[in-house]
């Protein structure tokens, strides 16, 4: 019986470790073949789903400037290739949306590399307050109810529970776009500590 009962506990441990240490989720855009451009020119509209990597999945979305909605170009690879280390995504006066919702697992951060060339841009996160900066640095640290954004030279990062974000711009590159599980730290110390204090009952053979 106890044998049976410390396999389950080493089962439970395993997996709370494979969770524990499990990757998230990137796009990287890498995958893709070139060239692959998305824009109106191409008979796309907001909203459509053009890319799916690695369970994230992005769709177009209008610049909002004021009154005015520009939908030109979204390219892979395109004028900011040559600033990244690996293939960028180049916006020209759009935006695009990262939807978490079918990456497996409960996102609560997000990382991506960005340019900013100027012009305007367009932040928002799950849905929440559309911001229109004259710049992607302008970022609020308070982006969205119960989420954090930090700007750390050509690094955003948020922190919190996390579904979705749309980013756009006239001249702006992304790229590695990261999401992060939630950590199973706790639960893989909770099962281990129980695995260890099962074992410890069990009595030597005589």
């Amino acid at each position: 019986m106890n044998r049976s009962r410390n396999a389950a506990y080493l089962a439970l441990l395993l997996m709370s470790l494979t969770a524990a240490t499990a990757p998230g989720a990137t796009v990287d855009f890498e995958s893709v073949p070139l060239p692959h451009v998305f824009g109106i020119a191409q008979g796309n509209d907001p909203g459509d789903l053009v890319l799916t990597q690695d369970r994230i999945e992005m769709r177009l979305a209008e610049l909002v400037v004021g009154s005015r909605r520009d939908f030109i170009e979204a390219e892979i690879g395109g004028a900011f290739d040559v600033d990244f280390a690996t293939t960028p995504l180049s916006l020209d006066a759009i935006g695009v949306v990262f939807d978490f919702s079918n990456v497996g697992f409960d996102v609560t951060q997000v990382t991506f590399e960005y340019l900013d060339l100027g012009g305007f841009s367009n932040f928002a996160v799950n849905g929440h307050t559309l911001f229109e900066l004259l710049r992607l640095d302008g970022i609020p640290t308070d982006v969205a109810p119960g989420v954090e954004a930090i700007v750390d030279d050509d690094l955003i990062t948020l922190t919190g529970a996390i579904t979705s974000f749309l980013v756009g711009g006239q001249e702006l590159g992304i790229d590695n776009v990261t999401a992060v599980p939630e950590p199973a730290t706790l639960a893989f110390l909770s099962i281990g500590g129980i695995y260890l204090l099962t074992s410890r009952r069990r009595r030597p053979r005589t």
